[in-house]
């Protein structure tokens, strides 16, 4: 019997899991328990390298399967996970990055992508000036 498990069928390892469709989506497969098995992400990537013809293109199916589900209406996209508008909220009252990310449960490099971008550059010694 197939299902998702919380590990690799292959070597048991329950790190990066990823849940394979045995028949494809767009080959006519469905979200059934049954047309699933659980690899980790290296035979996950091993399975779709062995397949034949165009069944071995992983990113070619999901983009296939995408388009499928967006004219049945059933794909919307993934929604935004980060509060943007807070993120520049907190800027705006002086907190850092560090500070708002910790507050907010994200990534540092996250807050930089959301701030308006500041003028300033590093001189020759190493000091921040208004450009």
């Amino acid at each position: 019997m197939k299902m998702k498990l919380r590990f690799c069928v292959i070597c048991g390892t329950n790190k990066n899991i990823e849940h394979h469709h045995i028949t494809p989506v767009c080959k006519g497969g469905d979200d059934h328990p049954h047309n699933f098995i659980s690899l980790c992400v290296e035979h996950h990537g091993m399975i779709h390298s062995v397949r034949p013809g165009s069944w071995a293109h992983r990113k070619k199916l999901q983009r296939i399967g995408i388009e499928k589900a967006k004219k049945e209406g059933k794909f919307n996209g993934r929604k935004p996970t980060i509060n943007y508008e807070e993120v520049k909220r907190l800027w705006d009252l002086g907190l850092g990055a560090t500070e708002i990310a910790n507050h907010m449960n994200i990534h540092r490099d996250s807050v930089y992508r959301i701030v308006p971008k500041e003028p300033y550059r590093k001189d020759k010694k190493g000091q921040y000036k208004l450009f």
